[in-house]
């Protein structure tokens, strides 16, 4: 585990989770992608954990970062993980790429985090979850609409909105190799 992070009980939370304490979502420039962007009050710790529901400013930084969504910690030369649903869409830069809101994660960071999480390990069952050794990877910002942008802050204009991991190339894994 890294520095950054943060255990509610006994519960690893992940870097990117949404604590009770920020819910308030605004328009603003959001360093990460340069731009105006829906953005998060940040209060990382405060409250409760909201797992599941990604801190917009948090969740565009790990992708555009190469920073593991449980830890917080560099990707950069390590193994990189992808846990999701994720399949083939029509709706990103090119036709058929495969997009994840999910940031990558390290492999040791993906292990914990099917340990922990019961949806997860639900995934695991139902053979619903992907689980992706990542070789290589790149950012796309999604771009909200006028009224996803007003309905999420009131305001009408276009604006990013999550940041995605686009896989260009990966190996299919099991959860078996993960504690190997």
């Amino acid at each position: 585990m890294t520095r950054h992070q943060l255990i509610f009980g006994n519960v690893p939370v992940p870097y990117v989770a949404s604590w009770s304490e920020e819910e308030h979502f605004f328009l603003d420039i959001c360093p990460h992608a340069k731009g105006i962007a829906i953005c998060q009050t940040e209060n990382r710790g405060a409250g409760k954990p909201m797992f599941g529901k990604p801190h917009m400013n948090r969740q565009r930084e790990a992708v555009i970062y190469d920073l593991c969504d449980l830890c917080g910690g560099t990707l950069r030369n390590r193994t990189k993980v992808s846990l999701s649903h994720a399949r083939p869409r029509s709706h990103g830069a090119a036709a058929f790429d495969i997009l994840q809101v999910e940031p990558l994660l390290h492999k040791e960071c993906a292990a914990i985090s099917l340990r922990h999480c019961p949806s997860l390990r639900r995934d695991i069952r139902t053979g619903s979850l992907e689980v992706r050794q990542v070789l290589s990877h790149r950012a796309q910002i999604a771009l909200y609409s006028e009224q996803g942008t007003f309905e999420a802050t009131g305001v009408r204009r276009k604006s990013f909105s999550h940041a995605k991991v686009q896989l260009l190339n990966w190996k299919d894994r099991n959860e078996r190799w993960l504690d190997l």
